[in-house]
């Protein structure tokens, strides 16, 4: 089954992986990110309203201000 599957690029593969490690991590990173870009649910808020994933800059509506 495996050689089905790789063919003759599975053991390229492993020692390319071998050899560069940092650029394999970074291609697979880059994969994972761009599908979930791709795949992620859009919420059905307004079009204008920009989600920063989760962060809140700016406290409870004061102006951010020191709790006085």
């Amino acid at each position: 089954m495996q050689q089905l599957l790789f063919g003759t690029w599975g053991s390229q593969l492993i020692a390319y992986s071998a050899q560069y490690p940092w650029r394999v991590f970074a291609v697979v990173l880059a994969a994972i990110l761009f599908l979930d870009f791709m795949f992620r649910k859009r919420s059905s808020g307004s079009g204008g309203d920009l989600d920063i994933g989760g962060f809140d800059f700016g406290g409870d509506g004061d102006g951010g201000g020191c709790g006085d």
